[in-house]
This record gives structure tokens, C-alpha cells and sequence, in this order.
């Protein structure tokens, strides 16, 4: 696969476009801009959100790992290699930890791009209060590190909260969708907190590090058993 086109996939449609009739895809490209902060209060549609873009990771050649805390949202996951619920979402995260320090280790060219993927990180932190800065310190070793060995993390929660996000500026790409708190807006869309205003769900924003704020809207999955087979077929590989 072209290394110029293995980080890319699509957050959705531009809204004012698809307004007009125009269905006009918004991309985000890891190898451009690392990394992805999801905030998305409940009913915002983040579940819809992270399945579509599980969708089309699966698809490519590389590695897919994701870490569920609430083990809810992907019960048809359930049994797939590398999905991993509730508190074991630590040894997800240890896993890739790994992988970083392997290939940190020992560089080489065209090594096949991983995501770490990870729902309910708040959630999955208050389960170790003792704990939880060793795990915060791996997420943000694999952020400030993982660029340059291709390993990109997705991490989605239902509030921005300064306490459980150590290398928040090591995302370069957030999503607010829904009705986002102002501590939320605050840490996420620092530079545009003046135009976020509440969405309804499927609909919201994407701010790029360099570019302008762009308003999105997550399209329906049309297949959703098949979806979920193609990522789960991606987490047994």
C-alpha cells in the first residue's frame, strides 16, 4: 500500500457541502497530522463515528487494535484477537507500548502502519486511581513517539477532562460532536471556541492542526453486520 495513503480515511461529509446536495468527504491524514481526539457527550453518536472510521482502518494493510472499557457499544466484537474490554484495556495498551519500544529499538523502513484505538479512556482511568499516571505516561509516549514508527492512536471519550489527558498536544486532529461542555470546547477547539455551537447527533467539527475548522456529518452505515465483520476479521489479523 502507497505510505502516502495508509494513514488517511475520512471523518465524514462537509456540512455546509452536503447542504447543497454535495457530498463532499473530510479526511484526516495521520501521516500529515498524528492522532485523533473523539469528544462526544452521550447520544452524540460516537459509536456510529468510531464504527465508521473502524470501517475503513480494517481495510487497510496494517494492524488494528481496539481497546473498549465499557464493552457495550461492540459486543459483536466479542472473541475478535484484538479487542479488548473493560480492564483489559490496560493490557492493550501495554501491548502497543511494547511495540513502540521494539520498533524504537530497532527502526526499519516499510513497516506496516498500527492503530490503537480506544473508547472510554476516562472510564477506563477511574478504575485506578493509584495506576492510572503509569498509564497515562504510555499513552503519552506512544503519541509523542509513535509518528515516527507509524503507530497512531484514536482516543474517544464523552468529556475532555484536563485530569486524564496527559500529551493532549500531541493530537492533532479533534472531533466535538453534539453538545460539547465548555471545558470540553476549552481543550479541544482552543482556537475556535467562539463558532462551536451545539449539534445535533452525527453532526460536528474537526480541527486540524494548520487548517481552518470544518464542520462535519457522519453518514449512516449502510451494512452494519458486514462492517463489523471486515474489523473484526482486522483484529484477528
Amino acid at each position: 500500500m502507497n505510505r502516502d495513503s495508509d494513514g488517511l480515511f475520512y471523518a465524514g461529509f462537509e456540512q455546509n457541502a452536503l447542504s447543497l446536495g454535495i457530498r463532499l468527504p473530510v479526511k484526516v491524514d495521520f501521516r500529515s497530522v498524528p492522532h485523533l481526539l473523539i469528544v462526544a457527550p452521550s447520544g452524540s453518536g460516537k459509536t456510529h463515528l468510531l464504527t465508521f472510521i473502524l470501517g475503513q482502518l480494517a481495510r487497510k494493510d496494517g494492524g488494528l487494535i481496539l481497546a473498549d472499557f465499557k464493552g457495550i457499544d461492540f459486543t459483536a466484537l466479542d472473541g475478535c484477537r484484538h479487542y479488548y474490554k473493560h480492564s483489559a484495556v490496560a493490557e492493550a495498551l501495554s501491548h502497543v507500548f511494547g511495540i513502540l519500544q521494539e520498533r524504537m529499538a530497532d527502526p526499519q523502513s516499510g513497516r506496516k502502519i498500527l492503530f490503537l484505538v480506544i473508547d472510554e479512556w476516562s472510564g477506563f482511568l477511574s478504575l485506578y486511581p493509584k495506576k492510572q499516571e503509569g498509564f497515562k505516561q504510555q499513552l503519552a509516549s506512544i503519541l509523542m513517539l509513535g509518528r515516527g514508527v507509524g503507530i497512531f492512536v484514536i482516543l474517544a471519550l464523552q468529556r475532555a477532562d484536563a485530569g486524564y489527558l496527559t500529551g493532549r498536544d500531541n493530537f492533532g486532529n479533534c472531533i466535538g460532536l453534539g453538545t460539547l461542555s465548555r471545558e470540553s470546547i476549552s481543550m479541544t477547539f482552543s482556537d475556535h471556541r467562539d463558532s462551536i455551537i451545539p449539534k445535533g447527533r452525527g453532526k460536528g467539527y474537526l480541527a486540524t492542526d494548520g487548517r481552518p475548522l470544518q464542520e462535519i456529518v457522519v453518514p449512516r452505515i449502510r451494512n452494519i453486520k458486514g462492517t463489523m465483520g471486515v474489523i473484526c476479521s482486522a483484529l484477528d489479523g
